[in-house]
């Protein structure tokens, strides 16, 4: 093992989280931090435009292209599970829609024992991350590292989806990130001046100007060391070579996802101990729940061909269209390049009498046969439906002690009677929208999943057939106040010191929406948490 370095922080993971926890954490100056990152520079010019989601999202160079295990509900299909392997991590590569989720999901935090977690706890630190298009507001924030945006123009599918909506009865929602989330509207994004915006751009890049923050890319981080039950460093290998030895002097923050971040605790000692020493692992602290609470948005597509050529799928099929599209973009940084994936969308409840909306939907002006590839040689769109709050569970668990291997994800989705029951419903609900004014004028078939899937059993058949995660797991190392959680409300993991988690998967219930906006929460409040503990022990 080659000579060791030392900082005061170790940051595992340039994601939406880590960029921002390193970023804070070296703000004053007084600290230093080294962050590992397991993938390069954020170079690929895919990642920067917002229509190139396509181009990244199985990309080995810049992914770490997961597979779950066989879904039993799902007829065993193994699904793709997306995760950034490079600096911006999952923001790197998401579809860029900005959701804060509803307040209930703080509230529901705070209640099951995660203090200093309800609404009013998180709400700064969500203002915090944002350079808002509303600027500084009661809800909103001016200056952070990540800007949110409305779309620099969209497709006129979305006013027609959007008036179907409000005919069928949804409210116009403008901000579904204000006071209400239910409603149909355009989506905020994470884009600025029609460029993807990221924590990596917005809070990393910077932070390595002042000196006192290094990125180790290509840094396989393969376990934690401890010394007496605290974690005092990181064992990484560069590339395949030799092993090499980081240590910090104060904490290690672990920010490598909600798959990657339960991986590198079990290799390291710190999870279920049946599982551990089934796998030779010794034991430094038993943890029976990282891993385990995995939850996840399934979602299921909606495809209608269009009877006139307004889709992206037409851009893309006509020379003259693909150069238009180039020189407004270029020229502009506007036109369907510097389209967010999805651009409208609608949170609704998928039957009456619920007390909050329950369903999310996304629609988005062309059409794939399936992830990663060429849009269909047809006019068409999509709206994608997913549910909320998702009551399956699933878990993350070693497949073996090696740290290159891939771990094992048995998502578990559609496991309950009520997740079946709400995608018959939710289904039924986006088709009735789709029905209504003007919507039923622009579309001249529902192409998926047809007119003869109508009956419950045969739209259940069709999601398990269809249905696909949406890339959001979370939940892995869940925070709250009970013995059994894995990390307490100041993030510290239980059983060892020096070492806390600052994910998505310390979420104890994933939140209504897209999760990148929690996830840059979170990095804030743990940077705050952790120099309050540190400024503390200095006398500050």
């Amino acid at each position: 093992m080659t000579a060791f370095l030392e900082f005061d922080f170790i940051v595992v993971g340039a994601g939406s989280a880590g960029s921002i926890v390193a970023s804070r954490l070296s703000e004053s100056g007084r600290f230093t931090v080294l962050v590992l990152e397991a993938g390069g520079w954020d170079r690929n010019p895919w990642i920067h435009i917002p229509l190139g989601v396509g181009k990244t999202i199985m990309n080995k160079a810049v992914n770490w292209t997961y597979h779950t295990e066989p879904v039993p509900q799902l007829f065993d299909r193994r699904l793709y599970m997306a995760r950034g392997k490079v600096v911006g991590g999952c923001g790197a590569i998401n579809g860029m829609v900005h959701v804060r989720g509803q307040l209930q999901d703080f509230e529901q935090w705070r209640e099951s024992g995660c203090d200093g977690w309800g609404w009013s706890d998180v709400l700064p630190y969500f203002k915090r991350s944002e350079d808002h298009y509303l600027g500084d507001t009661d809800l909103h924030g001016k200056g952070g590292p990540v800007a949110v945006s409305r779309p620099r123009g969209h497709s006129v599918l979305c006013d027609h989806f959007i008036a179907a909506g409000v005919n069928f009865g949804l409210e116009r929602n403008d901000d579904f990130n204000g006071i209400r989330q239910d409603g149909i509207g355009l989506y905020d994004h994470t884009v600025r001046r029609g460029l993807r915006s990221n924590s990596a751009i917005g809070a990393l890049r910077p932070a390595r100007r002042r000196g006192n923050v290094r990125v180790e890319v290509g840094a396989h981080v393969e376990r934690i060391v401890f010394d007496s039950g605290r974690a005092v460093g990181i064992n990484f290998r560069k590339a395949g070579a030799t092993l090499r030895q980081a240590r910090a002097r104060r904490e290690v923050v672990l920010c490598a996802g909600a798959i990657n971040t339960p991986q590198l605790l079990m290799l390291s000692g710190i999870g279920p101990q049946t599982h551990l020493f089934a796998h030779g692992i010794d034991l430094v602290a038993a943890r029976e729940e990282v891993g385990r609470n995995l939850q996840d948005h399934l979602a299921v597509r909606i495809i209608c061909k269009t009877r006139k050529r307004i889709t992206v799928n037409d851009d893309l099929r006509s020379l003259w269209r693909r150069g238009l599209m180039g020189t407004r973009f270029l020229v502009q940084r506007t036109g369907p390049l510097a389209f967010a994936s999805a651009q409208a969308g609608m949170f609704f409840r998928s039957r009456d009498g619920l007390p909050y909306v329950d369903a999310q939907a996304f629609m988005m002006p062309f059409s794939v046969p399936g992830i990663g590839q060429q849009p269909h040689d047809f006019s068409a769109f999509t709206v994608s439906v997913t549910q909320s709050w998702p009551s399956s569970r699933g878990v993350v668990e070693l497949r073996d002690a090696a740290p290159a291997s891939p771990p094992a994800i048995r998502p578990n989705h559609l496991a309950t009677e009520d997740d079946k029951r709400f995608f018959i419903d939710a289904v039924r609900t986006v088709r009735a929208v789709l029905r209504t004014a003007p919507m039923n004028g622009v579309i001249a078939e529902e192409y998926q999943p047809g007119p003869g899937v109508v009956k419950d059993d045969e739209i259940l058949d069709y999601v398990r057939q269809k249905a696909n995660t949406i890339y959001h797991p979370c939940g892995t190392c869940r925070m709250g106040s009970d013995a059994e959680s894995v990390v307490d409300a100041s993030l510290r993991v239980r059983g060892v010191t020096g070492l806390r988690v600052a994910d998505a998967s310390i979420m104890p219930r994933i939140t209504s929406g897209n999760i990148n906006a929690t996830c840059l929460m979170i990095g804030e409040k743990a940077a705050d948490l952790i120099l309050a503990d540190h400024d503390s022990a200095m006398g500050n």
